[in-house]
């Protein structure tokens, strides 16, 4: 009995089936060993301690599905236009180019804490060959994405090869470090910086270490010109930066129909931000492989017109949420995040935005037998959230609307602590 739990709340949101109210959580070592109302509680675990939260909702931690927590200093720092988008990537460049090693790793910390107490337990990083050692020192899930970029052609075969080296020895250092919470993926940038034959390599190599591929598309119109027609601020920016192929021939089709094109919609992973799409494209990542992320924050921050999320889930492919970073976004919030995108886009059921934030996105991490929901067999990877109104009877009104505060974070049945 020493290695069980039962935790109870007024309102248990599993995910994969109705709100139960007042339902219990069992947990037994690092997993969830059942799900339930508190009166259909199996004997086995009627003499284990029992943690009760009245007036609280208890539900999967948040699974955040992009970030750049090495941005985290770079919050009220960099201003941003969806209209004068490299705009925003000079000044980021410029301000990040300034930070040493050591603050970089503070950042990355200081994000984790702020998703941890905030409830997130998974979290998708996404930047350049990133240290492991913040991620393997936190007890937050993480799934590290390496972001290789180079639109020049040539620098290809040197870039997927280091790629490889990257990820053989971040999985030894996993593996010495024995944190099985912490996962590897590749993340070619876009469309717009990374060359034809690197996006192919890199999602090649991703499919053969069964790693999961994320990749920023169809972010900005200025994406959508620059794939067209090979000009704007985008080749501005490359030729600025010497990055510029002059070997390379724009396409002139959408930026999702191009990774179509190159063979990347059909890997495993995340397509991120997917802010402008035609229904052409809509149906490519229906029937792709890719997951789109919606980052309501960053959207906002951006003053991007209305996301096609309704589109999407109407057409029957699925939408995971992210926070993006603090060069994009006011905050780490992943319930923020969820309200944004309810209150942008009030047509769509909850649910899907509850789902989005937590099986979603755990799905699309390659992480959906581990976390995502609360059911028997999964990690205990949950959150508590107090201050549920006395006379709420519809639990999603409380998630949506109430003003909730975290109570406790827990990942591998291990509860975190709340700063």
């Amino acid at each position: 009995m020493s290695d069980l739990r039962v935790l109870a709340a007024e309102w248990v949101l599993p995910v994969v089936v109705e709100p139960i109210r007042d339902g219990v959580v069992a947990i037994e070592g690092s997993k969830i060993a059942w799900v339930g109302a508190r009166r259909e509680l199996p004997s086995r675990f009627l003499q284990a301690p029992l943690r009760a939260f009245p007036k609280a909702l208890l539900l999967p931690g948040w699974v955040n599905a992009h970030s750049h927590l090495n941005l985290t200093a770079a919050l009220g720092l960099v201003p941003g236009s969806a209209d004068r988008f490299t705009d925003w990537v000079r000044t980021l460049l410029r301000v990040a180019s300034t930070w040493p090693p050591e603050l970089v790793r503070q950042a990355i910390t200081a994000g984790m804490d702020l998703l941890a107490t905030t409830g997130t337990t998974t979290v998708a990083q996404v930047s350049t060959l990133p240290e492991l050692e913040p991620f393997l020192e936190h007890p937050m899930r993480s799934v590290v994405f390496h972001e290789p970029i180079g639109f020049r052609s040539e620098q290809a075969a040197g870039l997927v090869e280091q790629a490889g080296e990257w990820l053989d020895a971040g999985r030894a250092l996993i593996d010495d470090a024995r944190a099985a919470r912490v996962t590897l993926g590749l993340a070619p940038h876009a469309p717009y910086s990374v060359s034809p034959a690197l996006l192919q390599g890199i999602a090649a190599l991703a499919a053969r270490e069964r790693a999961p591929l994320s990749i920023h598309v169809a972010e900005t119109r200025a994406e959508a010109e620059f794939i067209h027609t090979g000009g704007g601020q985008f080749r501005e920016l490359l030729e600025e930066r010497a990055a510029w192929d002059p070997t390379w021939t724009p396409p002139a089709v959408s930026p999702v129909r191009y990774l179509h094109d190159l063979g990347l919609l059909g890997a495993r992973g995340l397509a991120v931000h997917c802010n402008y799409l035609s229904d052409a494209d809509i149906g490519l990542l229906r029937r792709g492989g890719l997951t789109p992320v919606w980052c309501p924050g960053s959207h906002l921050f951006f003053g991007h017109r209305d996301h096609p999320a309704t589109r999407l889930l109407d057409a029957g492919a699925p939408v995971a949420l992210g926070t993006d970073s603090l060069a994009s976004n006011a905050g780490l919030n992943m319930l923020r995040e969820v309200r944004l995108a309810a209150a942008a886009l009030p047509e769509v059921d909850r649910r899907l935005w509850l789902r989005g934030a937590t099986l979603t996105a755990a799905e699309a991490l390659g992480l959906g037998t581990v976390a995502g929901a609360l059911e028997a067999g999964k990690a205990a990877d949950l959150q508590v959230l107090d201050g549920v109104p006395d006379d709420t009877t519809d639990p999603l009104s409380a998630l949506f609307e109430a003003r909730l505060r975290v109570r406790a974070v827990l990942v591998d049945g291990r509860e975190l602590k709340i700063r």
